[in-house]
């Protein structure tokens, strides 16, 4: 550090240290300030100090007063002298020219020179000073002065004869070997975001002490796209930017960004388009070095934000654009503001060198008002989350090295590859919420209304093998309402609440990749292959869906309805477990109540026959799917050599399969069906063959009602078949007592694959058989 300091003799009076408070953090040398008069310190930075001014400020010994009184009778105004004065003065006494004491002038004149009329004192790290742009300093050395607002600078004195410190090059520092291999790969990444950013002076390193170093980007500016023709080259400049890095202790390294308050969008002729107001942003992190990536971000900023409009200058006021004849697009927004914004990542080092945590992101109090000064969009929250699980970052930076070219890329194995890829990635989930989210558009009756709103990803390693995935996504929202049309017709929707999500468990990239790589190689996959593979792809999947309280409205200028659609309520829930084994199995959940479709959509259904709830739960177990794997069934059953039936009972019997109905509902406006009962594969006993076999229990309610509209849309013909089938019907039934006599109708259903069928104890094989003949 000895080797950067700039050394100068003599006082100096800074220009470059604006007033305020500062704390001394470092000091190299031996540096001095002054104090006293304010007014006597500016005539001291102008050069403007007499005998007479020192006198009048009471600065000026007795002495030198009697002096001056002496050489008044010789003619000689001491009072009005100054340094250069004085030192002539001094000249003519010592060769006799002047008949006066010489000593007394050296006196006054080490007086003026070294500026001892001011109250010096030491600088000492550690202390508390008050300084303007006119406090003399005298020494030499470097000086770390911090602001009360937390910024760093280190100042020097000159090495020429003008006055004042100066900010300490970074040409002139011997830099510890980590800060300078920091300082060059700095520099490279600045270089490689030419184009997208834009510099007018290269960065510069000062030294803060402690440890600590910034750099200042001066004049930095950030190419942005702006929405008019005519506009494509367009900046923010970004006066002072300084990035606080350090101390260098180990290979993490803390830094801080000082970001200005005010900024604006201007084109490269110099006319302000846009003016942003930031308030306190602040950046703040810790640079893995070691691993080329950043460990910790935090970005945080009060109320602010961005009023487009044009200026002549970046200095100029933004005019609306309705005052100015530059045409702006019409549809994009006035101004945007936010209540405040913080973005966080942090990820730590969960042990063996893995790394998980999250990354963040949230907005509150989001306003845009379009170029009418109407309201476009208010947003009461949005918040976005990551959070990594198990990330191996060198493994990572080290993939990337090895796959930086096509050439490196394809030296690698496929599949090993996949698999460091997968294992260094390790998993995430994410999740995006927003809250009272309003749109209005540019006419009347056009808006989207939500009260809450949620996303939400999953990527993560399997339970059973590091190499498989769980991935999902889904969503959800509540409070959801549309509108849209002009003053002829509109239409409105809305829902209480509607989610989807979709899972897949068990996913093999290794076997997508198998045959990503043999489609790629030879234009197709081969039957056998996807078969024989059916079983490794996939473990898993499961949806489920719901809708509650939604309505559509078609309405006419007046607001009359023209037509409308309900669901009270909708809900799915499907899912396939196993199917990585031989016996896979089936779970179904579905219902919907208080449905009234569109009448537009179904305008020849007859309404009575439109199912307005349904109740469904089933489950299957053993699911016949073990020959897709079975190359020789498969060929066999494609050459006709195996009868599928045949198949289909072996694989039921082998894997006891069973289907399982605890309820099924159907209501109609004027009746109802429900159904419950179970299936099941047996296998053969001495007594007979292998056989599926079920047993169900189904009622309707108000048959009667039920074969109304069929019989009224129905042609002679079809009227006879369905008399006849009612008939049939209620033979057959049993009919509980009941408020209403006759309006149940139960059967108890028995029946198999060998042909045999019981309703309520009646065997109606015979009358089937007869039926067929």
């Amino acid at each position: 550090m000895a080797a950067g300091l700039l050394l100068a003799a003599g006082l100096a009076s800074t220009q470059e240290i604006t007033q305020g408070r500062y704390q001394v953090l470092e000091l190299e040398g031996d540096l001095e300030w002054a104090s006293g008069p304010p007014e006597l310190i500016s005539m001291e930075s102008r050069e403007q100090v007499t005998v007479r001014a020192l006198r009048a400020f009471g600065r000026l010994p007795e002495a030198y007063s009697r002096l001056a009184l002496e050489l008044r009778g010789q003619g000689v105004d001491l009072f009005s002298a100054g340094p250069a004065e004085v030192r002539d003065l001094l000249t003519r006494a010592r060769s006799g020219d002047l008949n006066v004491d010489p000593g007394m002038l050296e006196g006054l004149l080490a007086l003026l020179e070294d500026r001892d009329y001011l109250d010096w004192a030491p600088l000492s790290p550690g202390d508390t000073v008050t300084l303007t742009d006119q406090t003399p300093f005298r020494g030499q050395g470097e000086v770390v002065l911090e602001t009360e607002s937390g910024e760093r600078q280190r100042f020097a004195t000159r090495e020429d004869d003008r006055p004042g410190l100066q900010e300490a090059p970074a040409d002139a520092l011997v830099l510890p070997e980590p800060v300078e291999q920091w300082w060059a790969q700095w520099n490279q990444r600045l270089e490689a975001l030419q184009g997208p950013l834009a510099f007018d002076a290269p960065p510069e390193l000062v030294p803060l002490g402690d440890g600590r170093f910034q750099t200042r980007l001066a004049s930095v500016a950030v190419r942005v796209p702006w929405p008019r023709e005519g506009y494509d080259d367009s900046w923010i400049p970004l006066d002072g930017v300084a990035v606080t890095v350090g101390p260098f202790e180990d290979e993490r390294i803390p830094f801080q960004v000082s970001l200005p308050s005010e900024a604006s969008v201007v084109t490269e002729e110099g006319e302000r388009l846009a003016r942003l107001d930031l308030s306190a942003p602040r950046l703040e992190g810790l640079w893995a070095d070691d691993l080329g990536v950043m460990l910790e971000t935090r970005f945080t900023m009060g109320p602010s934000a961005m009023t487009v409009g044009y200026g002549p200058s970046p200095d100029a006021e933004v005019d609306h654009p309705q005052d100015h004849g530059r045409r702006f697009d019409a549809e994009s927004p006035r101004r945007i503001a936010v209540d405040g914004m913080d973005v966080m990542l942090d990820l730590q080092d969960s042990g063996a060198g893995l790394f998980s945590g999250p990354l963040a992101m949230e907005i509150k109090g989001l306003d845009m008002v379009s170029m009418t000064d109407q309201s476009m969009v208010t947003l009461g929250r949005l918040a976005f989350r990551v959070d990594y699980q198990g990330m191996d970052l060198a493994a990572l930076a080290t993939l990337s090295e090895h796959t930086a070219t096509p050439e490196r890329l394809m030296e690698q194995d496929p599949a090993e590859l996949l698999a460091d890829t997968l294992k260094a990635m390790g998993g995430f989930e994410s999740a995006f919420e927003l809250s009272e989210l309003l749109i209005s558009g540019p006419e009347d009756h056009q808006s989207f209304r939500l009260s809450g709103g949620r996303a939400q990803t999953g990527f993560v390693p399997s339970a059973n093998d590091e190499l498989h995935r769980d991935l999902w996504a889904g969503m959800s929202v509540k409070g959801w309402a549309f509108e849209d049309g002009n003053r002829h017709e509109r239409v409105q929707f809305k829902a209480g609440s509607a989610a989807m999500e979709g899972r897949l468990e068990g996913v093999s990239p290794k076997a997508l990749l198998h045959l990503g790589m043999q489609s790629m190689m030879t234009g197709e996959v081969e039957e056998d292959v996807v078969l024989g593979m059916a079983r490794e792809i996939l473990g898993g999947l499961a949806l489920t869906m719901s809708l509650d309280d939604a309505r559509g409205v078609f309405m006419d200028g007046e607001g009359e309805i023209l037509d409308s659609g309900d669901v009270k309520n909708f809900h799915l829930n499907l899912g396939l477990e196993e199917l990585d084994g031989p016996a896979p199995s089936l779970h179904l959940d579905y219902a919907h109540g208080g449905v009234a479709p569109f009448a537009a959509a179904m305008p020849s259904f007859p309404h009575e026959l439109f199912p307005g709830g349904v109740a469904l739960v089933v489950k299957a177990d053993g699911l016949p799917s073990g020959f897709l794997a079975d190359a020789d069934v498969v060929e066999g059953l494609r050459t006709g050599r195996l009868d599928p039936m045949g198949v289909l009972l072996e694989q039921l019997v082998n894997n006891a399969s069973r289907l399982d109905i605890p309820e099924l509902a159907i209501e109609f406006p004027e009746g109802q069906i429900r159904v419950s009962g179970q299936g099941r594969a047996q296998q053969a006993d001495e007594t007979g063959p292998n056989r599926v076999s079920g047993e169900w229990d189904v009622s309707i309610h108000h048959l009667d009602a039920l074969a109304e509209p069929l019989l009224a849309t129905a042609s002679e013909d079809e009227r006879q078949q369905i008399n006849a089938m009612v008939v049939m019907l209620k033979m057959l039934a049993e009919t509980p007592e009941s408020d209403d006599p006759g309006s149940i109708h139960q059967y108890h259903i028995q029946a198999d694959s060998l042909g045999q069928i019981w309703v309520n104890g009646n065997d109606l094989a015979p009358l089937l058989e007869g039926l067929n003949q």
